[in-house]
């Protein structure tokens, strides 16, 4: 990656960029806070080895209160939204 705070998404044509909000089906609108490659000392939800996997950490409201930041796979994020 160049530096900058764009990142394609594995297999589509889609970009998820660090501050944009997008409309997830579970949470509404929520933010891009973070993206990262690699999940090893992460999260144990998901497969220590798992080096070439990209993260993407999210905040959203429920209720008008905003609740923990959330993460999913690149993959799982780009599912969630339309």
């Amino acid at each position: 990656m160049d530096g900058s705070k764009d990142l394609p998404s594995s297999g589509s044509d889609r970009v998820i960029e660090r501050g944009d909000t997008y409309e997830h089906e579970t949470y509404g609108v929520v933010e891009v806070t973070g993206i990262w490659k690699g999940v090893q000392g992460v999260d144990t939800t998901y497969e220590a080895n798992e080096k070439d996997t990209f993260i993407v950490r999210y905040s959203a409201k429920e209720d008008g209160e905003q609740v923990g930041e959330l993460t999913d796979t690149l993959d799982k994020f780009l599912e969630s939204i339309p």
